[in-house]
């Protein structure tokens, strides 16, 4: 995996936490904020897709850690989906449930 394949699986896991998180909350200013924090992350999401192609270093602070630590961004990403796959329709209705 290259490093601007990681910083891209970096922010797709930063995209992934913020909407999960966006799609519990009760509160519609809260889940307004949270929103535009999902788009943010989305269009980081974009920039670091269109990255592959373009070998510049990353300004986002997250992707820049990918670029700066590969070893451990990929720790992390692997522990991320390990986490993430770990989530079944089951869990995911007790989390909606609260």
């Amino acid at each position: 995996m290259t490093r601007a394949q990681l910083a891209m699986g970096y922010q797709a896991c930063e995209v992934a936490d913020l909407a999960t998180a966006a799609v519990t909350m009760d509160d519609p200013v809260e889940a307004v904020e949270q929103a535009a924090r999902v788009l943010a992350a989305a269009h980081q999401l974009l920039a670091a897709a269109e990255r592959i192609a373009d070998p510049s270093v990353p300004t986002d602070s997250l992707q820049l850690f990918a670029y700066q630590h590969p070893e451990e961004a990929a720790a992390d990403i692997s522990e991320w989906l390990r986490r993430c796959r770990g989530r079944g329709p089951e869990g995911a209705d007790a989390r909606a449930g609260g």
